[in-house]
Protein backbone atom coordinates (compact mmCIF):
# COMPACT_ATOMS: atom_id res chain seq x y z
CA UNK A 1 0.00 0.00 0.00
CA UNK A 2 1.20 3.54 -0.69
CA UNK A 3 1.24 6.48 0.82
CA UNK A 4 -2.12 9.01 0.89
CA UNK A 5 -1.63 11.26 2.63
CA UNK A 6 1.00 14.27 2.39
CA UNK A 7 2.10 17.69 3.53
CA UNK A 8 2.74 19.03 7.05
CA UNK A 9 -0.61 20.07 7.09
CA UNK A 10 -2.21 16.82 5.45
CA UNK A 11 -3.22 18.87 2.85
CA UNK A 12 -2.91 16.05 -0.35
CA UNK A 13 -4.96 13.24 0.97
CA UNK A 14 -6.67 10.42 -0.87
CA UNK A 15 -9.60 7.77 0.38
CA UNK A 16 -7.55 4.91 -1.28
CA UNK A 17 -5.55 3.66 -4.48
CA UNK A 18 -7.37 3.89 -6.93
CA UNK A 19 -8.33 7.62 -5.95
CA UNK A 20 -4.44 8.47 -5.52
CA UNK A 21 -3.85 6.65 -9.00
CA UNK A 22 -6.78 8.43 -10.45
CA UNK A 23 -5.36 12.05 -9.67
CA UNK A 24 -1.95 10.95 -10.32
CA UNK A 25 -2.88 10.00 -13.75
CA UNK A 26 -4.71 13.10 -14.72
CA UNK A 27 -1.95 15.49 -13.40
CA UNK A 28 0.91 13.61 -14.90
CA UNK A 29 -0.62 13.52 -18.53
CA UNK A 30 -3.05 16.66 -18.76
CA UNK A 31 -2.44 19.44 -20.60
CA UNK A 32 -4.82 21.54 -18.04
CA UNK A 33 -1.70 20.99 -15.67
CA UNK A 34 1.44 22.08 -14.64
CA UNK A 35 3.40 20.27 -12.05
CA UNK A 36 6.58 21.90 -12.35
CA UNK A 37 5.73 24.83 -10.61
CA UNK A 38 8.56 26.75 -8.25
CA UNK A 39 7.76 29.85 -6.80
CA UNK A 40 10.35 32.16 -5.00
CA UNK A 41 7.62 33.38 -2.34
CA UNK A 42 11.04 33.92 0.19
CA UNK A 43 11.49 37.23 -2.15
CA UNK A 44 7.93 38.02 -0.81
CA UNK A 45 8.31 37.25 2.82
CA UNK A 46 7.29 33.61 2.77
CA UNK A 47 9.18 31.29 4.80
CA UNK A 48 10.95 30.01 1.64
CA UNK A 49 10.66 28.53 -2.05
CA UNK A 50 7.13 26.65 -2.62
CA UNK A 51 6.53 23.38 -4.91
CA UNK A 52 2.67 23.77 -6.51
CA UNK A 53 0.49 22.04 -9.17
CA UNK A 54 -1.22 24.38 -11.47
CA UNK A 55 -4.16 23.93 -13.03
CA UNK A 56 -5.74 26.05 -16.06
CA UNK A 57 -9.60 25.38 -15.82
CA UNK A 58 -12.14 22.39 -13.93
CA UNK A 59 -12.85 21.07 -16.95
CA UNK A 60 -12.16 17.24 -16.70
CA UNK A 61 -10.52 17.17 -13.12
CA UNK A 62 -11.37 14.53 -10.98
CA UNK A 63 -12.97 15.51 -7.88
CA UNK A 64 -10.39 14.24 -5.70
CA UNK A 65 -7.87 16.89 -6.94
CA UNK A 66 -10.27 19.45 -6.76
CA UNK A 67 -11.19 19.01 -3.10
CA UNK A 68 -7.10 19.52 -2.51
CA UNK A 69 -7.38 22.45 -4.54
CA UNK A 70 -6.83 25.76 -3.46
CA UNK A 71 -7.74 29.14 -4.83
CA UNK A 72 -5.90 29.83 -7.74
CA UNK A 73 -4.84 33.48 -9.56
CA UNK A 74 -5.56 35.21 -12.92
CA UNK A 75 -4.09 32.95 -14.66
CA UNK A 76 -5.29 29.31 -13.24
CA UNK A 77 -8.36 27.72 -12.16
CA UNK A 78 -6.55 26.44 -8.97
CA UNK A 79 -3.44 24.94 -7.47
CA UNK A 80 -1.80 22.27 -4.53
CA UNK A 81 0.63 23.14 -2.71
CA UNK A 82 2.70 20.78 -1.28
CA UNK A 83 6.33 20.28 -1.51
CA UNK A 84 6.74 16.45 -0.88
CA UNK A 85 3.62 15.47 -3.09
CA UNK A 86 5.34 17.51 -6.23
CA UNK A 87 8.85 15.84 -5.49
CA UNK A 88 6.97 12.32 -5.44
CA UNK A 89 5.10 13.17 -8.85
CA UNK A 90 8.11 14.75 -10.38
CA UNK A 91 10.19 11.19 -9.35
CA UNK A 92 7.16 9.12 -11.31
CA UNK A 93 7.45 11.46 -14.38
CA UNK A 94 11.41 11.18 -14.49
CA UNK A 95 11.06 7.12 -14.52
CA UNK A 96 8.99 7.26 -17.31
CA UNK A 97 10.94 9.15 -19.50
Amino acid sequence: MSKLIYGKKNQVYFENEEEKKMAMDYILTSSNVDFKVHENNQKQGAWGPEERIHFKSEIGVPECLKRIMTAGNVSNYGRINCAEFCFELREIAKKSN
